[in-house]
């Protein structure tokens, strides 16, 4: 083997080298990590924003099961909450398209936009009540 005569220091420049390796992977981990949770985080926030506007078809829905022919349609409809607010983050804001009548059936187009941290998600539906 040989040896050099001037070795003073080779220790430090290779433990220098080491540490900024060791630091260079640590960071690119931890940057990882914190993409993922950003991205897991935007993702839980879209699925809880459509579940919340399918939560106002829901609620639209089981309250039209309760129109009876007593009162028009449009005066039944009138009492309704355009908007609910399901927590201090999570909403739904349901709007009426249009509505056709017939002799015997009802439609109504309404669609359902859900909030949840920001995220907003649109859904159509159409409900159709028969009439006696």
């Amino acid at each position: 083997m040989i040896r050099f005569k001037n070795e003073d220091g080779a220790a430090l420049v290779v433990t220098l080298m080491i540490v900024t390796l060791l630091l260079l992977f640590i960071l690119t981990q931890f940057y990882q990590v914190t993409n993922t949770t950003k991205q897991v985080d935007t993702v839980g926030h879209t699925i809880d924003a459509r579940s919340i506007a399918e939560m106002g078809i829901d609620y639209y829905r089981s309250k039209i099961n309760q129109f009876n022919d007593e009162q028009t349609i449009e005066d039944f409809l009138n009492g309704f909450p355009t908007r609910v607010e399901v927590d201090g983050n999570r909403r739904f804001a349901i709007k009426q398209k249009n509505i056709k009548k017939t002799n015997e059936i009802i439609t109504i187009h309404i669609s359902s936009t859900g909030t949840a941290y920001g995220k907003n998600i649109t859904i159509q539906d159409k409900l159709v009540i028969n009439l006696p």
